[in-house]
């Protein structure tokens, strides 16, 4: 969620560091007492909130994804540097509406049934079927967009009604992971239990509170990342939800938590700290969007311009991750392909007396998730706004109530902070939000109506590589100018592996497959 994957979403290490790292501290020799070691092989990871289900094609939140990570495998993954690497499939081939995908051999599920292809089919056609409602499907196939899987042997074809240039990054996804015959012949099942081919099977759970998995001693198909650590996988893995960071902070130091993420600068105390090692690396983007839907103030461009002056990016950088993040100009970093340069020139700039000449008196309703800083962040755009004479007010909820939210078209808000862990480096996942309809029939949150931004965000889209980057400075320029959205900065998270633990962070996320257990240091 932070809506960190798409629809209800709506987020690295290479030996020490890596290109996607935005910092790295390894474990010290020096400082405070080191943390216990695990004991009995149990290794407990924080989670932000409830998971939802164990049904992949129902994520719609970053806990989903870390859970969904440990019970089901892709058939393709991101590595740290942000390359595609093998994952149920050995190689792969791909046009711009076709992918075809060979399964490596020798991988069971969770029920010790081997994989075939017409398995995998049957689990891609269930994320497919628009029956199946899945929030997020739009993220590897594309917009107003239709597919098939089918299978030959071990080889199975995913086939487009019409192009969309990210199908295969898409199948990175935790929505796209392979359920196996006992959960798609049986999905209410995978509300509380798993059917998966991943590292760990669902054990039991305390439901919105703790969830613990156990290790497959079977499991040798995960990625090889380069640099993976010594030491043997845990033996359970316990999901912790301890949305409070000074809570994750007290835990990790009496070690009840081995594995804990830190959005705020909770994580500082253990800088000194023996025993523990430090990934710091970008999770989510940030941006201010606005409810355009005819009735709200904020369906005036002059209305949100004033908005954007009466908000000072920098000051919300420095609260919403203590001036860890980086300002971005566009839907994303520089580092994703075809950033456009000149989309900074088209930032509005702070500008207080502007703000204030706009939005005396006017009513806005500001809501938001408590993910980043507690939430500190809302209450700072709605002080800023009431500095300009607007009526603002502040809701701020937990992550899975915001996105609920957003998505439920009630269209009870005007302003919030999208939160958005781009999964996928790629401007065409976050562009969703912002063309065709708006919630609940699709994924445009804000109602946006932008005719040259949905028209080249079609041609990126679908259209050739070649016209991709050309048509994405038009479509993000195009917003710009119309302030359909005010991009603010990165929000990194600081994954800590304490207690002997060790493990690979990819996008800011820990991946579970690749957490060891060892000898602490320090």
């Amino acid at each position: 969620m932070r809506i960190r994957m798409g629809h209800r979403a709506v987020v690295a290490s290479v030996s020490v560091c890596a290109a996607l790292v935005a910092g790295c501290g390894g474990a010290s020799d020096s400082g405070g007492k080191a943390p216990p070691n695990v004991t009995n092989g149990v290794v407990s990871m924080t989670l932000d909130g409830p998971v939802s289900s164990y049904d992949p094609t129902q994520a719609s939140t970053f806990q989903d994804s870390v859970a969904l990570a440990a019970l089901y495998d892709t058939l393709v993954h991101f590595d740290p540097s942000g390359k595609l690497v093998p994952g149920l499939s050995d190689t792969w081939k791909s046009t711009p509406k076709t992918a075809t995908f060979h399964l490596r051999s020798g991988v069971t599920c969770s029920d010790g049934t081997s994989l075939t292809g017409a398995m995998v089919e049957a689990s891609l056609n269930r994320l497919f079927d628009p029956a199946t409602k899945a929030p997020l499907v739009r993220q590897a196939i594309g917009p107003g967009n239709a597919a098939k899987a089918t299978s030959t042997g071990d080889s199975v074809t995913i086939t487009l009604a019409k192009p969309w240039s990210d199908l295969v990054p898409g199948m990175t996804g935790p929505f796209a992971g392979i359920v196996c015959p006992s959960g798609t012949k049986n999905p209410s099942s995978l509300r509380t239990a798993s059917a998966g081919t991943g590292a760990f099977v669902s054990e039991s759970q305390v439901t919105g509170s703790s969830y613990t998995l156990t290790r497959r001693p079977q499991y040798a198909w995960g990625p090889a990342y380069a640099g993976q650590a010594a030491g043997e996988p845990p033996k359970k893995l316990v999901l912790k939800v301890v949305d409070d960071e000074n809570t994750r902070a007290n835990l990790t130091s009496t070690g009840e938590l081995q594995i804990p993420s830190f959005t705020s600068n909770a994580w500082d105390r253990f800088e000194s700290t023996g025993g523990i090692t430090v990934r710091t690396a970008p999770q989510s983007d940030t941006m201010v969007v606005f409810n355009e839907t005819a009735g709200h103030p904020t369906a005036d461009r002059n209305v949100r311009l004033a908005i954007a002056q009466a908000l000072d990016r920098s000051v919300l950088n420095k609260v919403q991750s203590f001036g860890s993040g980086e300002l971005i100009s566009s839907l994303g970093r520089s580092s994703y392909e075809c950033f456009d340069a000149g989309s900074n020139a088209l930032v509005p700039k702070h500008d207080a007396a502007a703000a204030a000449a706009a939005l005396k008196g006017v009513k806005l309703r500001v809501i938001g998730t408590n993910i980043l800083a507690g939430g500190a962040a809302n209450d700072q755009v709605m002080a800023a706004l009431q500095a300009a004479g607007a009526a603002a007010t502040v809701r701020t909820t937990d992550n899975q109530a915001w996105v609920s939210d957003l998505f439920s078209g009630k269209n009870d808000w005007d302003v919030t902070i999208f939160v958005y862990g781009n999964r996928l480096s790629s401007f065409l996942p976050v562009g969703q939000f912002f063309v065709h309809d708006a919630p609940p029939k699709g994924l445009n949150l804000g109602a946006t109506r932008n005719p040259a931004a949905e028209q080249a965000y079609d041609q990126a889209a679908t259209g050739s590589p070649e016209k991709k980057c050309a048509a994405l400075k038009t479509f993000q320029q195009s917003l710009l100018r119309n302030v359909d959205v005010l991009p603010l900065a990165t929000a990194p998270v600081h994954v800590l592996f304490a207690g002997g633990t060790s493990g690979s962070v990819v996008n800011g996320f820990a991946v579970p497959a690749s957490i060891r257990v060892g000898k602490a240091g320090g």
